[in-house]
Protein backbone atom coordinates (compact mmCIF):
# COMPACT_ATOMS: atom_id res chain seq x y z
CA UNK A 1 0.00 0.00 0.00
CA UNK A 2 2.70 2.60 0.49
CA UNK A 3 4.05 2.13 -2.70
CA UNK A 4 0.58 2.43 -4.32
CA UNK A 5 0.19 5.65 -2.15
CA UNK A 6 3.35 7.64 -3.72
CA UNK A 7 2.68 6.24 -6.93
CA UNK A 8 -0.42 8.17 -6.89
CA UNK A 9 1.07 10.66 -5.93
CA UNK A 10 3.26 10.60 -8.23
CA UNK A 11 0.76 10.74 -11.39
CA UNK A 12 -1.19 13.28 -9.78
CA UNK A 13 1.95 15.37 -9.35
CA UNK A 14 2.74 14.72 -13.06
CA UNK A 15 -1.51 15.63 -14.19
CA UNK A 16 -0.61 18.65 -11.91
CA UNK A 17 2.63 20.19 -13.51
CA UNK A 18 1.13 19.34 -17.41
CA UNK A 19 -2.17 21.01 -16.41
CA UNK A 20 -0.38 24.24 -15.03
CA UNK A 21 2.59 23.91 -17.91
CA UNK A 22 -0.75 24.53 -21.07
CA UNK A 23 -2.04 27.27 -18.81
CA UNK A 24 1.24 29.20 -18.89
CA UNK A 25 1.66 29.17 -22.40
CA UNK A 26 4.85 27.17 -22.17
CA UNK A 27 5.99 25.43 -25.57
CA UNK A 28 8.55 22.88 -24.14
CA UNK A 29 9.79 21.35 -20.72
CA UNK A 30 13.06 19.73 -20.45
CA UNK A 31 12.65 16.09 -19.63
CA UNK A 32 15.29 14.40 -17.30
CA UNK A 33 12.93 11.15 -15.85
CA UNK A 34 14.40 8.29 -17.54
CA UNK A 35 12.45 5.27 -16.15
CA UNK A 36 9.43 6.56 -14.71
CA UNK A 37 8.16 7.30 -17.49
CA UNK A 38 7.70 8.75 -21.38
CA UNK A 39 8.33 12.60 -21.82
CA UNK A 40 5.05 14.32 -21.56
CA UNK A 41 3.86 15.36 -24.67
CA UNK A 42 2.43 19.11 -23.85
CA UNK A 43 2.01 20.16 -27.54
CA UNK A 44 1.66 19.35 -31.10
CA UNK A 45 5.42 19.93 -31.28
CA UNK A 46 6.35 17.13 -28.76
CA UNK A 47 3.72 15.23 -30.03
CA UNK A 48 5.50 15.13 -33.93
CA UNK A 49 9.30 14.67 -32.78
CA UNK A 50 7.87 11.37 -30.64
CA UNK A 51 6.12 10.18 -34.09
CA UNK A 52 8.96 11.26 -36.46
CA UNK A 53 11.16 9.13 -33.94
CA UNK A 54 8.61 6.36 -33.75
CA UNK A 55 8.85 6.22 -37.46
CA UNK A 56 12.88 6.21 -37.69
CA UNK A 57 13.36 4.14 -35.08
CA UNK A 58 10.44 1.33 -36.06
CA UNK A 59 8.95 0.95 -32.43
CA UNK A 60 7.31 2.45 -30.23
CA UNK A 61 9.04 1.12 -27.19
CA UNK A 62 11.57 3.80 -26.28
CA UNK A 63 13.86 4.50 -23.70
CA UNK A 64 14.54 7.89 -23.57
CA UNK A 65 18.17 9.41 -22.08
CA UNK A 66 19.49 12.32 -20.28
CA UNK A 67 23.30 13.80 -19.23
CA UNK A 68 24.11 13.06 -16.09
CA UNK A 69 26.24 16.19 -15.70
CA UNK A 70 26.41 19.99 -17.53
CA UNK A 71 24.08 22.24 -18.32
CA UNK A 72 21.77 20.31 -20.34
CA UNK A 73 20.05 17.67 -18.36
CA UNK A 74 16.95 16.73 -20.96
CA UNK A 75 16.56 14.06 -23.03
CA UNK A 76 15.56 16.78 -25.58
CA UNK A 77 17.60 19.07 -26.47
CA UNK A 78 16.38 22.62 -28.84
CA UNK A 79 19.86 23.94 -30.22
CA UNK A 80 20.10 25.75 -33.51
CA UNK A 81 23.09 23.72 -34.16
CA UNK A 82 23.40 24.66 -37.90
CA UNK A 83 23.49 28.21 -37.24
CA UNK A 84 20.56 28.78 -39.77
CA UNK A 85 18.54 30.93 -36.83
CA UNK A 86 16.48 28.13 -36.60
CA UNK A 87 16.52 25.20 -33.67
CA UNK A 88 16.81 21.68 -34.36
CA UNK A 89 15.89 18.59 -31.81
CA UNK A 90 18.08 16.54 -30.53
CA UNK A 91 17.04 13.32 -28.82
CA UNK A 92 18.62 10.54 -26.96
CA UNK A 93 17.43 7.05 -26.70
CA UNK A 94 17.79 3.68 -26.64
CA UNK A 95 15.65 1.15 -28.54
CA UNK A 96 15.07 -2.40 -28.27
CA UNK A 97 16.10 -3.23 -31.54
CA UNK A 98 19.06 -1.43 -31.35
CA UNK A 99 20.49 -3.04 -28.43
CA UNK A 100 22.04 -1.40 -25.56
CA UNK A 101 23.39 1.33 -27.26
CA UNK A 102 22.65 5.34 -27.05
CA UNK A 103 21.34 6.63 -30.31
CA UNK A 104 21.52 10.65 -31.19
CA UNK A 105 18.41 11.70 -33.06
CA UNK A 106 18.65 15.17 -34.63
CA UNK A 107 15.27 16.34 -36.45
CA UNK A 108 14.55 19.16 -37.97
CA UNK A 109 11.81 21.38 -39.28
CA UNK A 110 10.25 20.39 -43.06
CA UNK A 111 9.01 22.98 -45.29
CA UNK A 112 5.55 22.25 -44.10
CA UNK A 113 6.62 22.82 -40.81
CA UNK A 114 6.61 19.11 -39.40
CA UNK A 115 9.16 17.77 -37.64
CA UNK A 116 11.50 15.13 -38.70
CA UNK A 117 14.30 13.11 -38.58
CA UNK A 118 17.06 13.99 -40.22
CA UNK A 119 20.08 12.89 -38.80
CA UNK A 120 21.00 9.34 -36.56
CA UNK A 121 23.99 8.44 -35.19
CA UNK A 122 24.77 6.29 -32.88
CA UNK A 123 26.97 6.44 -29.47
CA UNK A 124 30.63 4.66 -29.49
CA UNK A 125 30.98 1.04 -29.20
CA UNK A 126 27.38 0.49 -27.65
CA UNK A 127 27.76 2.96 -24.86
CA UNK A 128 25.03 3.67 -23.05
CA UNK A 129 25.01 6.31 -20.46
CA UNK A 130 26.04 10.19 -21.11
CA UNK A 131 27.92 12.18 -18.80
CA UNK A 132 27.12 16.05 -20.48
CA UNK A 133 26.26 17.78 -23.56
CA UNK A 134 27.92 20.93 -24.84
CA UNK A 135 27.78 23.51 -27.21
CA UNK A 136 31.11 25.06 -28.27
CA UNK A 137 33.25 27.29 -30.54
CA UNK A 138 36.33 24.79 -30.92
CA UNK A 139 37.08 25.41 -34.39
CA UNK A 140 35.92 29.23 -34.78
CA UNK A 141 33.89 31.83 -33.05
CA UNK A 142 31.04 31.24 -35.76
CA UNK A 143 30.83 26.70 -35.79
CA UNK A 144 28.92 25.22 -33.11
CA UNK A 145 30.53 22.04 -32.44
CA UNK A 146 28.65 19.45 -29.95
CA UNK A 147 30.89 18.00 -27.12
CA UNK A 148 29.56 15.07 -25.83
CA UNK A 149 30.60 12.84 -22.58
CA UNK A 150 30.11 9.14 -23.34
CA UNK A 151 30.33 6.88 -20.46
CA UNK A 152 30.23 2.81 -21.12
CA UNK A 153 28.50 0.59 -18.10
CA UNK A 154 32.12 0.39 -16.31
CA UNK A 155 32.25 3.75 -16.11
CA UNK A 156 35.33 4.75 -18.53
CA UNK A 157 34.35 7.88 -20.13
CA UNK A 158 35.30 9.11 -23.79
CA UNK A 159 34.72 12.51 -25.09
CA UNK A 160 33.82 12.73 -28.23
CA UNK A 161 33.05 16.55 -30.62
CA UNK A 162 31.42 16.88 -33.56
CA UNK A 163 30.24 19.19 -35.84
CA UNK A 164 26.83 19.26 -37.93
CA UNK A 165 27.30 19.15 -41.19
CA UNK A 166 25.19 19.00 -44.63
CA UNK A 167 22.67 16.42 -42.27
CA UNK A 168 25.86 14.74 -40.24
CA UNK A 169 27.33 14.59 -37.16
CA UNK A 170 31.30 14.21 -38.46
CA UNK A 171 33.50 13.28 -35.17
CA UNK A 172 36.66 15.78 -35.10
CA UNK A 173 38.21 14.78 -31.80
CA UNK A 174 37.85 11.67 -29.23
CA UNK A 175 40.02 10.76 -26.12
CA UNK A 176 39.13 8.92 -22.99
CA UNK A 177 38.97 11.18 -19.71
CA UNK A 178 37.93 10.76 -16.68
CA UNK A 179 37.49 14.61 -15.66
CA UNK A 180 37.49 17.29 -18.22
CA UNK A 181 36.95 21.19 -18.05
CA UNK A 182 35.91 22.77 -21.07
CA UNK A 183 37.81 26.60 -21.04
CA UNK A 184 39.60 29.15 -23.23
CA UNK A 185 42.54 28.99 -20.84
CA UNK A 186 45.00 31.11 -23.32
CA UNK A 187 42.22 34.11 -23.59
CA UNK A 188 42.42 33.88 -27.56
CA UNK A 189 38.54 33.37 -28.21
CA UNK A 190 38.07 29.77 -28.86
CA UNK A 191 37.39 26.94 -26.58
CA UNK A 192 39.71 23.99 -25.58
CA UNK A 193 39.34 21.40 -23.96
CA UNK A 194 41.56 20.28 -20.78
CA UNK A 195 40.92 16.55 -19.80
CA UNK A 196 42.48 14.38 -17.00
CA UNK A 197 42.97 10.86 -17.09
CA UNK A 198 43.51 9.28 -13.54
CA UNK A 199 46.20 6.33 -13.06
CA UNK A 200 47.47 4.34 -10.70
CA UNK A 201 50.47 6.16 -9.38
CA UNK A 202 49.76 9.43 -11.76
CA UNK A 203 47.32 12.28 -13.16
CA UNK A 204 48.26 12.85 -16.84
CA UNK A 205 46.61 16.15 -18.12
CA UNK A 206 46.08 16.92 -22.02
CA UNK A 207 45.49 19.97 -23.87
CA UNK A 208 43.17 19.85 -26.86
CA UNK A 209 43.11 22.92 -29.17
CA UNK A 210 42.45 23.97 -32.92
CA UNK A 211 45.35 23.59 -35.04
CA UNK A 212 46.28 24.59 -38.65
CA UNK A 213 45.32 20.42 -39.15
CA UNK A 214 42.33 20.81 -36.83
CA UNK A 215 41.28 19.97 -33.29
CA UNK A 216 43.81 18.09 -31.65
CA UNK A 217 45.78 17.56 -28.46
CA UNK A 218 48.93 19.66 -28.39
CA UNK A 219 50.29 19.48 -25.28
CA UNK A 220 50.45 16.87 -22.10
CA UNK A 221 52.12 16.07 -18.69
CA UNK A 222 51.79 14.18 -15.95
CA UNK A 223 50.92 14.84 -12.04
CA UNK A 224 53.30 12.77 -10.01
CA UNK A 225 50.24 11.72 -7.90
CA UNK A 226 47.54 9.51 -8.10
CA UNK A 227 43.57 10.93 -7.38
CA UNK A 228 41.12 9.13 -5.76
CA UNK A 229 38.72 11.93 -6.36
CA UNK A 230 38.19 15.59 -8.40
CA UNK A 231 36.87 17.39 -5.80
CA UNK A 232 36.56 20.68 -8.40
CA UNK A 233 37.98 22.08 -11.17
CA UNK A 234 37.41 25.74 -11.95
CA UNK A 235 38.44 28.18 -13.99
CA UNK A 236 39.57 31.73 -12.71
CA UNK A 237 41.93 34.20 -12.81
CA UNK A 238 45.61 34.39 -11.01
CA UNK A 239 46.23 37.99 -12.09
CA UNK A 240 44.07 40.48 -13.82
CA UNK A 241 45.40 39.23 -17.21
CA UNK A 242 45.76 35.56 -16.39
CA UNK A 243 43.53 32.41 -16.59
CA UNK A 244 44.26 29.43 -15.08
CA UNK A 245 42.36 25.81 -13.66
CA UNK A 246 42.17 25.33 -10.08
CA UNK A 247 42.34 21.85 -9.47
CA UNK A 248 40.97 20.60 -5.89
CA UNK A 249 41.50 16.59 -5.34
CA UNK A 250 41.61 14.27 -2.89
CA UNK A 251 44.86 11.99 -2.68
CA UNK A 252 46.13 9.12 -0.25
CA UNK A 253 49.04 10.25 2.16
CA UNK A 254 50.32 7.40 3.91
CA UNK A 255 46.62 6.00 4.02
CA UNK A 256 44.78 9.10 4.87
CA UNK A 257 42.61 11.03 2.57
CA UNK A 258 43.93 14.52 1.84
CA UNK A 259 43.26 17.77 -0.11
CA UNK A 260 45.99 19.09 -2.31
CA UNK A 261 45.45 22.05 -5.16
CA UNK A 262 47.07 22.09 -8.25
CA UNK A 263 46.84 25.64 -10.59
CA UNK A 264 47.13 24.87 -14.89
CA UNK A 265 47.64 27.40 -17.18
CA UNK A 266 49.61 27.86 -20.47
CA UNK A 267 52.32 29.14 -22.09
CA UNK A 268 53.16 30.20 -25.66
CA UNK A 269 55.59 26.90 -27.00
CA UNK A 270 58.32 27.43 -29.30
CA UNK A 271 55.88 26.44 -32.52
CA UNK A 272 53.66 29.32 -31.08
CA UNK A 273 51.02 26.54 -30.08
CA UNK A 274 50.02 26.43 -26.35
CA UNK A 275 52.00 24.61 -23.33
CA UNK A 276 50.47 23.27 -19.95
CA UNK A 277 52.82 24.83 -17.16
CA UNK A 278 51.48 24.05 -13.49
CA UNK A 279 51.93 27.28 -11.36
CA UNK A 280 52.23 25.71 -8.62
CA UNK A 281 55.25 23.54 -9.07
CA UNK A 282 58.41 22.76 -11.67
CA UNK A 283 62.14 22.32 -11.71
CA UNK A 284 62.88 25.27 -8.86
CA UNK A 285 59.90 25.01 -6.69
CA UNK A 286 57.32 22.89 -5.23
CA UNK A 287 54.26 24.24 -3.77
CA UNK A 288 51.54 22.03 -4.60
CA UNK A 289 52.63 20.32 -1.27
CA UNK A 290 52.35 23.34 0.88
CA UNK A 291 48.39 23.02 0.37
CA UNK A 292 47.99 19.78 1.68
CA UNK A 293 44.97 19.46 4.32
CA UNK A 294 42.10 17.76 5.88
CA UNK A 295 40.02 16.27 3.57
CA UNK A 296 37.15 18.27 4.85
CA UNK A 297 36.28 20.27 1.19
CA UNK A 298 38.46 23.29 1.83
CA UNK A 299 38.15 24.51 -1.81
CA UNK A 300 40.11 27.34 -3.82
CA UNK A 301 37.92 30.54 -4.23
CA UNK A 302 37.89 34.33 -4.97
CA UNK A 303 37.58 34.97 -0.64
CA UNK A 304 37.32 38.47 -1.49
CA UNK A 305 35.04 38.86 -4.36
CA UNK A 306 38.23 41.04 -6.33
CA UNK A 307 37.53 38.50 -9.64
CA UNK A 308 41.03 36.68 -8.33
CA UNK A 309 40.70 33.08 -7.08
CA UNK A 310 43.11 32.01 -3.72
CA UNK A 311 44.76 29.16 -2.65
CA UNK A 312 43.98 27.44 0.63
CA UNK A 313 47.00 26.78 3.11
CA UNK A 314 46.64 25.19 6.60
CA UNK A 315 48.47 25.76 9.73
CA UNK A 316 47.79 24.52 13.49
CA UNK A 317 46.54 26.86 15.73
CA UNK A 318 48.29 27.70 18.63
CA UNK A 319 48.26 25.00 21.22
CA UNK A 320 47.46 22.09 18.64
CA UNK A 321 50.41 19.81 17.12
CA UNK A 322 48.69 18.93 14.14
CA UNK A 323 45.92 20.13 10.96
CA UNK A 324 45.20 16.06 10.84
CA UNK A 325 44.06 15.89 14.47
CA UNK A 326 40.26 14.86 14.16
CA UNK A 327 37.92 17.65 15.21
CA UNK A 328 40.37 20.50 15.92
CA UNK A 329 40.53 23.87 14.42
CA UNK A 330 42.82 24.89 12.28
CA UNK A 331 44.17 28.14 11.09
CA UNK A 332 43.43 28.18 7.05
CA UNK A 333 44.85 31.13 4.98
CA UNK A 334 43.56 32.14 1.20
CA UNK A 335 47.01 32.83 -0.97
CA UNK A 336 47.43 34.54 -4.04
CA UNK A 337 50.33 33.45 -6.77
CA UNK A 338 52.59 36.39 -6.67
CA UNK A 339 54.55 37.92 -9.53
CA UNK A 340 57.79 36.09 -8.15
CA UNK A 341 55.62 32.50 -8.09
CA UNK A 342 55.42 32.51 -4.43
CA UNK A 343 52.08 32.01 -2.23
CA UNK A 344 51.48 35.28 -0.85
CA UNK A 345 48.91 35.76 2.22
CA UNK A 346 45.58 37.46 1.70
CA UNK A 347 43.18 36.43 4.85
CA UNK A 348 43.41 33.98 7.26
CA UNK A 349 41.30 33.02 10.14
CA UNK A 350 39.12 30.03 11.00
CA UNK A 351 36.81 27.68 8.90
CA UNK A 352 33.66 25.30 10.53
CA UNK A 353 33.54 22.96 7.43
CA UNK A 354 30.31 21.38 9.09
CA UNK A 355 28.52 24.68 8.99
CA UNK A 356 30.62 26.07 6.67
CA UNK A 357 31.17 29.40 8.03
CA UNK A 358 34.69 31.49 8.12
CA UNK A 359 35.53 33.74 11.06
CA UNK A 360 38.54 35.92 9.36
CA UNK A 361 41.35 36.85 11.64
CA UNK A 362 42.11 40.18 12.14
CA UNK A 363 45.84 41.39 11.89
CA UNK A 364 45.80 41.71 15.80
CA UNK A 365 44.89 38.40 16.03
CA UNK A 366 47.54 36.58 14.37
CA UNK A 367 51.44 35.64 14.74
CA UNK A 368 50.00 32.84 17.46
CA UNK A 369 47.90 35.19 19.67
CA UNK A 370 44.69 33.24 19.66
CA UNK A 371 43.56 30.14 19.49
CA UNK A 372 39.94 28.06 19.62
CA UNK A 373 38.21 25.27 21.26
CA UNK A 374 35.02 23.58 20.64
CA UNK A 375 32.78 22.25 23.10
CA UNK A 376 31.45 19.20 21.80
CA UNK A 377 28.32 18.56 23.75
CA UNK A 378 27.49 22.07 21.76
CA UNK A 379 29.56 22.59 19.23
CA UNK A 380 30.24 25.81 20.50
CA UNK A 381 33.46 27.81 19.18
CA UNK A 382 34.80 29.56 21.65
CA UNK A 383 38.16 31.72 20.34
CA UNK A 384 40.10 33.51 23.22
CA UNK A 385 43.59 34.87 23.80
CA UNK A 386 46.35 32.32 23.62
CA UNK A 387 48.94 31.91 27.30
CA UNK A 388 50.69 29.06 26.13
CA UNK A 389 47.61 25.76 27.07
CA UNK A 390 44.73 25.67 25.68
CA UNK A 391 43.42 24.21 28.90
CA UNK A 392 43.26 28.87 29.74
CA UNK A 393 40.38 30.28 28.19
CA UNK A 394 40.34 32.96 31.31
CA UNK A 395 39.93 35.54 28.40
CA UNK A 396 37.43 34.56 25.62
CA UNK A 397 36.99 36.93 23.00
CA UNK A 398 34.34 35.66 20.46
CA UNK A 399 31.94 32.20 21.07
CA UNK A 400 29.72 31.23 17.90
CA UNK A 401 26.86 28.70 18.20
CA UNK A 402 24.45 27.03 15.38
CA UNK A 403 21.19 26.21 15.55
CA UNK A 404 18.96 24.79 13.47
CA UNK A 405 15.70 27.41 13.11
CA UNK A 406 13.24 24.31 14.39
CA UNK A 407 15.85 23.80 18.01
CA UNK A 408 14.79 24.68 21.18
CA UNK A 409 16.69 28.00 21.99
CA UNK A 410 17.46 28.51 25.66
CA UNK A 411 16.55 32.16 26.92
CA UNK A 412 19.78 32.64 29.43
CA UNK A 413 21.50 31.97 25.89
CA UNK A 414 19.18 34.37 24.12
CA UNK A 415 20.39 37.13 26.58
CA UNK A 416 24.29 36.71 25.48
CA UNK A 417 23.86 35.59 22.13
CA UNK A 418 23.08 37.76 19.15
CA UNK A 419 21.56 36.16 15.34
CA UNK A 420 24.49 37.10 13.19
CA UNK A 421 23.54 35.23 9.96
CA UNK A 422 21.16 32.72 8.38
CA UNK A 423 21.43 30.08 5.73
CA UNK A 424 18.27 27.80 5.05
CA UNK A 425 17.44 26.36 8.34
CA UNK A 426 20.72 27.35 10.57
CA UNK A 427 20.90 30.17 12.13
CA UNK A 428 24.56 31.20 13.47
CA UNK A 429 24.43 33.44 16.69
CA UNK A 430 27.52 35.14 18.70
CA UNK A 431 28.32 36.14 21.88
CA UNK A 432 31.41 38.78 22.23
CA UNK A 433 32.02 39.08 26.27
CA UNK A 434 33.01 42.71 27.77
CA UNK A 435 36.68 43.24 27.12
CA UNK A 436 38.85 46.28 26.70
CA UNK A 437 42.06 44.16 26.01
CA UNK A 438 43.90 44.99 22.56
CA UNK A 439 42.45 41.44 21.00
CA UNK A 440 38.99 42.71 21.84
CA UNK A 441 36.67 42.85 19.34
CA UNK A 442 33.41 44.91 18.44
CA UNK A 443 29.79 43.25 17.42
CA UNK A 444 30.26 45.43 13.98
CA UNK A 445 33.74 44.46 13.34
CA UNK A 446 32.32 40.81 13.72
CA UNK A 447 29.22 41.33 11.28
CA UNK A 448 31.61 43.42 8.49
CA UNK A 449 34.61 41.78 8.32
CA UNK A 450 35.28 38.90 10.21
CA UNK A 451 31.97 36.36 9.67
CA UNK A 452 31.40 34.70 6.53
CA UNK A 453 28.98 32.35 5.47
CA UNK A 454 30.52 29.64 2.69
CA UNK A 455 29.10 27.71 -0.56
Amino acid sequence: MPFLMHLRRLLLTGIILCTAYSLSGCSRIQTSIEDLMSPPVLTQEQAQIRNALAQVSGENDIKYKYPQNGEYRSSFIFYDIDSDATEEALVFYQSASKGDSTWINIMDRSDKGDWISVCETPAPDATANIDFISFEHLTDSKTISLVIGWEDLRSNKTVIAYQYLNHRLIPIFERDYTEMSITDLDSNGSTDLVLFTRQAQSTLVFLACQTDNGFETVDSFQLSRGIISFDSIQEGKVSKNSNALFLDSTIDLYETPVQITDVISVAKGEDGLPILINLLDDESKSLSQNTLRPAQNLLCRDIDNDGIIEIPTVAPLPGYESIFDEDSPFLTTYNLIGANGQLVPKQSGVINTQHRYMIAFPEKWLNNKVSAVIQPENGEWTFFAYNNTLDDTYVPLLKIRVYSAKDYHDKFDSDYFRLIGQKGLFEYYAYIPTSQGELAITHSELTKSMFFLLE
